[in-house]
């Protein structure tokens, strides 16, 4: 809808079955005669939409720890995404001496601790950076390995410090591959702009919460939303609701019926006001 998704991705995106996201699309009905004519169907024109409000639960600890009803999302954090792959010599684990080895995984466990390093030395709690994916070949215990492939995901709302702290990274890699005698190959995976909800927005999802008599507070989104891109075409924002434990992306993942409710009707409110059509003696849609 935003038009940030090119045809050439798609073309070069095939599932486990290798069926394009054309045809896996057509099979249902919403399909086109390539990428490009279904991105063209879809994309909406700036201005198009009055306002963009985007309802979910936190993904955080703050508002069940602070025993709060409502988060007013006031800017959504956006990641830098990428690859970094490592390629040593490889051998024996006895018979290759430490003088003699090109260790990948070495390497890439420096680049990992300097992502933390770099994050905590940015000085801002909105400042965040992980290294979730390892890839070791050959990932036998007797053996020196021979390649390491790391993924990395560094978040902020402020997109120069955020992109401050992946060049550094970045020169780090170069600088640890020299080091330790490895070839490197890095590939960028995303790198998408952070986004800020719209004041009429924000005000309005306050006027709701007020109007219901629930505690809020104003907070930062870390994690990645709709709305993120939305923001691009239309004025956006969003609404948090508590779960439990901060917890998302998991079985267990909660909210209770009474956090949502609350979340529905400061939604519906926030509509209302943003149509034109709320007020103090219009409390039920």
């Amino acid at each position: 809808m935003a038009g940030t998704l090119s045809p050439q991705l798609l073309d070069g995106k095939l599932d486990e079955n290798a069926t394009s996201f054309k045809d896996a699309a057509t099979a249902v009905g919403y399909g086109g005669k390539s990428h490009q004519d279904i991105l063209a169907q879809t994309k909406v024109s700036h201005g198009k939409i009055s306002a963009f409000v985007e309802l979910h639960i936190e993904q955080g600890p703050l508002l069940e720890r602070e025993g709060l009803q409502i988060g007013v999302v006031t800017a959504i954090a956006a990641p830098a995404s990428f690859r970094v792959q490592f390629k040593g010599d490889g051998g024996h684990a006895g018979a290759l001496l430490m003088p003699d080895r090109h260790d990948p995984v070495l390497a890439a466990a420096e680049v990992a601790l300097h992502v933390e390093k770099e994050v905590n030395a940015a000085g801002a709690g909105d400042t965040v950076g992980t290294t979730g994916a390892w890839h070791v070949l050959s990932n036998n215990i007797n053996s020196v390995p021979r390649e390491a492939c790391i993924e990395i995901d560094i978040r902020d709302i402020d997109l120069a410090r955020r992109d401050g702290v992946v060049q550094s990274v970045l020169d780090k890699v170069k600088a640890v591959a020299e080091e330790r005698g490895v070839s490197y190959w890095v590939d960028m995976i995303n790198q998408d702009p952070p986004a800020t909800s719209a004041h009429q927005v924000v005000n309005a999802v306050i006027s709701a919460t007020k109007q219901l008599g629930l505690s809020h507070k104003q907070m930062v989104s870390r994690a990645y939303h709709d709305s993120l891109f939305m923001a691009q075409i239309a004025p956006a924002g969003m609404i948090f609701i508590p779960c439990r434990n901060g917890w998302s992306h998991r079985p267990d993942e909660f909210s209770s019926a009474a956090d949502i409710e609350n979340g529905v009707k400061t939604l519906a409110l926030t509509l209302a006001e943003l149509a034109g059509s709320a007020g103090p003696d219009k409390t039920e849609l």
